[in-house]
């Protein structure tokens, strides 16, 4: 008799980045095994005694196993199995607890319906071969426990061990379409009782299905499959504090077109800006994202099993990026060291390797309220598109080429073109990049609406013609030149009106700084003026900020220079 409950067992112990494989092995095991005892048992009768006592001696007890009603037409090959449902035992989980034996994962399943079609019964019996057109497991519900004891089976499932104890005494199963419509799956922290994950409205379908000695080392199957195709309709957590939610919607893998695909990725905060700023009570970064249209072309398939990321290109389109950061509260201390995005790539815990990542028609939004004026302002990137090259934490990949490039476009201040041209050096050690880019004209009034609130200043009158920048930086400081042509530049210092609340012009200082204030560059024949700057990086700040205040030291030293 097959081992159905080890088969389970192993095809559900997984981490989170293997659940929805788990669960393809998980019921098609449990569907092949019932299908199985089914043709090697001859009476009805026996096949529902049968049925519970092996699932209770291969489990050590552990689970119990029942179904409402079993239709059998022999003639024909079909079978029908009505509410099944698979339970664990809490008193013999907290027995083998004390044993030291209790498994890393538990789980509970209900499948409301299983249908088993075109079994051909001759061949069944005579030759040990299943030969059949469909399996269907309808609308099953799947909660997977995690006990966090135990030994992790999951680091490495053996497709070997796997297609054996799926056959058991048989020599082959062939099913032209397993299919799993409408499955639910959620993930609980038995310890908590926290849910951690949960999947809605999975489709999982296998065709030109194949298990025998031979289809395990076949290269073009997926789980015995030549084709495999599996669909979500929306895959949810949260953070532990509940501070914010995660959700993936409509997910789509297709095994022949080797791509993948998701509606939209959101990360959704749990509170507004300010709310949030007053519940941290120190300095920290507010999020909302909506990564759009997603498509993954190139996908290794097989590499994906392995929980390797292996694809060729990545694209996303649409969508959103905003950020938002108190200022007038007190810095929370934490270090930022190690947050430069080839850095982050470099702690992603598993292997991955993408050529291309591109961005089409993003919103990037920042908006910060200062502490001189206590007014927030926002620098808003629109339309941005841009390509990265070589996203990889692969060693032997690095080995190759060390170098993650961006090339980003955008508009800025709603109708300024902006480029900027990146380099990531992958694995080096203080996390070097360099940027590059230029802006072109515009109307030096228009930036007012984040030189007022961040810097307490107004710019009263003056054209701006070119700004272009090369930068080099590490994880504790950027140095370059910074090189900003302009003309009739007038500004204003500002102090809040305490009263009023309003801003008001400080007349005596605003004189001062316009005797410093270089009104051109160039003036007159001299040739422009260069900065070359060093700034020393805050390492509880942002890369994000270190960038913003090193160009804006150099539009300074500019101005103010000899």
């Amino acid at each position: 008799m097959l081992p159905l409950h080890n088969k389970i067992k192993k095809a559900t112990a997984t981490p989170k980045g293997k659940i929805i494989t788990g669960v393809v092995l998980l019921l098609f095991s449990g569907g092949i095994a019932i299908t199985v005892i089914y043709w090697n048992m001859i009476k009805k009768s026996f096949i529902r005694n049968k049925v519970k006592t092996t699932v209770q001696e291969k489990s050590n007890r552990l689970y119990d196993i029942h179904y409402d009603d079993m239709e059998m037409d022999e003639v024909s090959g079909n079978l029908q199995i009505s509410n099944m449902k698979l339970h664990y035992d809490s008193a013999q989980s907290k027995l083998l607890e004390e044993q030291n034996q209790e498994p890393p994962i538990l789980f509970q399943i209900e499948i409301p319906l299983i249908s088993i079609t075109g079994v051909k019964t001759p061949q069944a019996l005579l030759n040990r071969q299943i030969s059949g057109t469909k399996l269907h497991i309808s609308n099953p519900v799947i909660n997977i426990i995690y006990t966090r004891k135990g030994q992790d089976s999951s680091k490495s499932i053996p497709t070997e061990a796997v297609y054996k104890q799926i056959l058991g005494e048989l020599s082959q199963i062939k099913i032209d379409t397993l299919l799993i419509s409408n499955a639910h799956i959620i993930t609980h922290d038995l310890k908590t009782g926290r849910q951690q994950l949960k999947l809605s409205g999975v489709h999982i379908q296998l065709r030109d299905l194949v298990i025998d000695s031979t289809s395990n080392n076949d290269p073009t199957r997926l789980m015995f499959a030549k084709h495999l195709d599996i669909q979500c309709g929306k895959l949810s957590w949260a953070t532990p504090n509940k501070s914010y939610s995660f959700s993936i919607d409509s997910i789509q893998l297709i095994s022949d077109q080797q791509m993948a695909a998701a509606k939209s990725f959101k990360i959704i905060p749990a509170l507004g800006e300010e709310a949030f700023a007053k519940k941290k009570g120190v300095q920290a970064d507010w999020f909302k994202i909506d990564l759009n249209n997603i498509t993954i072309s190139q996908l290794n398939f097989h590499e994906l099993l392995r929980e390797n990321i292996l694809a060729g290109n990545v694209m996303l389109s649409r969508s959103s990026i905003k950020i938002y950061k108190d200022m007038t509260l007190p810095p929370d201390g934490k270090s930022r060291i190690g947050t430069y995005p080839q850095q982050r790539i470099a702690q992603i815990p598993i292997p991955i390797e993408l050529k291309t990542l591109q961005l089409k028609n993003t919103y990037l939004e920042y908006k910060e309220k200062g502490r001189i004026v206590q007014k927030t302002g926002r620098v808003i990137f629109k339309n941005l598109n841009g390509t990265f090259h070589n996203i990889s934490n692969k060693k032997s990949a690095i080995a190759k080429n060390n170098l993650l490039t961006a090339d980003l476009n955008a508009v800025f201040l709603h109708k300024y073109p902006v480029k900027t041209q990146w380099k990531f050096y992958l694995s080096n050690p203080k996390g070097r990049f360099d940027v590059k880019g230029q802006l072109g004209a515009l109307d030096a009034r228009d930036a007012n609406e984040i030189i007022v609130p961040l810097g307490g200043a107004r710019v009263d009158k003056g054209k701006l013609d070119a700004l272009s920048f090369d930068l080099k930086a590490d994880d504790y400081g950027m140095e370059g030149s910074v090189k900003i042509l302009y003309k009739d530049l007038k500004v204003s210092v500002l102090k809040k009106d305490e009263a009023t609340r309003e801003l008001k012009k400080r007349k005596l200082a605003s004189v001062g700084v316009n005797l410093l204030v270089k009104n051109n560059n160039p003036s007159g024949n001299k040739p422009p003026r260069i900065a070359n700057i060093h700034f020393e990086r805050d390492t509880t700040r942002s890369m994000f900020h270190m960038s913003w205040k090193t160009l804006m030291k150099g539009i300074k030293e500019t101005a103010m220079s000899n």
